[in-house]
This record gives C-alpha cells, sequence and structure tokens, in this order.
C-alpha cells in the first residue's frame, strides 16, 4: 500500500458521480470503502450544498468541503470554516446582470435559488439532478446567507463581467455559467484548512477531479489525478490522467498508485 497519501478529497459531478446514471459506479464504492478501511481518510470536495453533497454520495465519509471551498464541515457537523458574501457585493452583481443582461443563481445554507427557469437553468439541473427554487433573488440575498452566487455568463461575457468585480474568485466548470465565490476561496483552500484541522499536509493528499473548479486542489495536492472525461486544463494541471468516471476512473487511479 502506497505509505505516503493519507487522504484523499473527491470531486462529485463527473468525477464519482456519473452524469449520465447520476450513480456512484460500484468499483468506486468499493474502492473507496476499502481505502477507508485502511485509515486513508476520505473527504467531498465539491461545488454543491451540503445537503446536496450528501444526498449524491451515500458513502461513509470524514468531511466535506463545498461550494468550492467556501464551507468546510466534518462528518460530524463541525465547522471548520465558512466564507459569505457580503449583501453589498450580492446586490452589485445583480446590478451587473441588468446591465449586462445576465442572470445570477444563488447558493445560501438552504438551497438553490433562481429568478427564473430558462434552457440554460433547465439544463444544468437535469445534469447533476438538482432542481432549484424560483424565488425573489433580493429577499433570498436580505434573509439567508449567501455562499456562492452563480452568474449565467458565457466565456465571452466573463472577460467583461470578472475584472468589474475583483472581490470575487471565478471558476468554470461548464461553458453555460460560472461559480463566484469570495476572493481567496477555492478547492484548494478547503483542502488546506480540512488537512490542517486533522494535522495532515497537502502532499498527503490525493485529489481527484474533472472540471475548471478542480484545478486549484488537483495542482497543490501531492498526487491529483484528472478523470479521462476531465477538461483539458485540469488534465494538464494533474500529476496523471485515469479513465473516464464511466470507466472505472476512480478505481483504476487508487489501483495505480497502490493505494487498493
Amino acid at each position: 500500500m502506497n505509505q505516503k497519501i493519507k487522504a484523499l478529497f473527491f470531486d462529485i459531478d463527473g468525477t464519482l458521480v456519473s452524469f449520465q446514471t447520476h450513480l456512484i459506479p460500484e468499483s468506486a464504492r468499493r474502492a473507496i470503502a476499502e481505502v477507508r478501511a485502511r485509515g486513508v481518510k476520505v473527504f467531498i470536495s465539491t461545488g454543491r450544498l451540503l445537503r446536496h453533497a450528501k444526498a449524491a454520495v451515500d458513502l461513509e465519509v470524514d468531511g466535506y468541503i463545498t461550494v468550492n471551498g467556501g464551507h468546510c464541515i466534518t462528518a460530524e457537523g463541525e465547522e471548520i470554516y465558512v466564507k459569505s458574501f457580503p449583501r453589498e457585493l450580492v446586490a452589485r452583481i445583480f446590478a451587473l446582470g441588468e446591465e449586462y443582461g445576465f442572470h445570477s443563481a444563488l447558493l445560501t445554507e438552504d438551497d438553490i435559488y433562481v429568478s427564473k427557469i430558462d434552457e440554460r437553468v433547465q439544463y444544468i439541473a437535469d445534469m447533476i439532478n438538482i432542481p432549484p427554487h424560483v424565488a425573489d433573488l433580493d429577499r433570498i440575498a436580505d434573509e439567508q446567507v449567501v455562499l456562492q452566487v452563480c452568474p449565467y455568463i458565457s466565456e465571452d461575457m466573463e472577460q467583461k463581467i470578472v475584472p468589474l468585480l475583483p472581490e470575487c474568485s471565478p471558476t468554470r466548470w461548464m461553458p453555460l455559467f460560472m461559480d463566484f465565490n469570495m476572493k481567496g476561496i477555492d478547492k484548494s483552500a478547503g483542502a488546506m484548512r480540512v488537512a490542517e484541522y486533522y494535522g495532515l499536509r497537502m502532499d498527503e493528499v490525493m485529489a481527484f477531479g474533472d472540471g475548471g473548479n478542480d484545478i486549484s486542489i488537483v495542482r497543490d495536492a501531492g498526487i491529483g489525478v484528472a478523470m479521462g472525461n476531465a477538461c483539458d486544463e485540469l488534465k494538464a494541471a494533474a500529476d496523471y490522467v485515469t479513465t473516464s468516471v464511466d470507466d472505472d476512473g476512480v478505481y483504476n487511479a487508487l489501483k495505480h498508485f497502490e493505494l487498493i
């Protein structure tokens, strides 16, 4: 067994969970159970909210990095870290949406909210199997803690909007929209906080991902693994490219690095 790696961090959508079946492949389940039985800690590292992460991943794990590092929690529910959006910043993003003609989703501690359901919103909801709630977003921002803002903007529009929001840390894992977190928040920063909490170093961590929001953690982990279905930018940042999520990618990588 590889004695160096003491913790694994897994993205959910497209990494642990197939976009085709919305399920974790049985090979990944067995491999994760085996490696955890050998004393290696297992964490989820996702852009999802905590409750949506738990709904998608019915595995025993040691903790969660959610909303791309904006909220880090142990499996027992102890909060390691949280960073929310100031109300004024949310208002500025809404104002830019009015000016440039885009709308956004809000991720709060409670749920995902949108102002309307259009083709883009429905496509993403179907892909990740999470239906958003239509609501008055100003009211939601007034009443709830906002952990992430997701503007539905193209890659061309991104070039205009991102420079106007220096307080935000933007990532993209789909052409249809972006994830905005507060500056300095990403999955790598979340992993560092979780690792420190458990007395681990980043060179003792292996991280798996497939999208743009996984680049930081895959780059900074001791071993970074890109799924075969990952974007080219992530593959370039990874130490190893495994097979796709639907072709036993998690199992094959853990076998390759002698963790199982």
